[in-house]
C-alpha cells in the first residue's frame, strides 16, 4: 500500500473524489492543523514579553529589513 498527498483546489474536490472513488482509491480527508508551530509560539510569547519592536508607519518597517 503507498500514500499519496495531493492537494486539489476546492471547486475540483468532488470531481478527484469520484474519480478515485470509482478506481477504488481508499480516501482520507487530511484536516489542516490550526495549532501554531514552535517558532510561531516563540514569536508571540516574545511579544507578549514586550520584546517586539514598534515603528510609526510601514516606510520603516520595511526600513528595517
Amino acid at each position: 500500500m503507498q500514500t499519496l498527498e495531493i492537494i486539489v483546489p476546492d471547486d475540483k474536490t468532488r470531481l478527484v473524489k469520484d474519480i478515485l472513488k470509482e478506481l477504488g482509491v481508499t480516501i482520507k480527508v487530511k484536516k489542516e492543523s490550526k495549532i501554531p508551530n514552535a517558532e510561531t509560539i516563540a514569536a508571540m510569547e516574545e511579544l507578549k514579553a514586550g520584546k517586539g519592536k514598534k515603528f510609526k508607519n510601514v516606510d520603516d518597517l520595511f526600513k528595517s529589513i
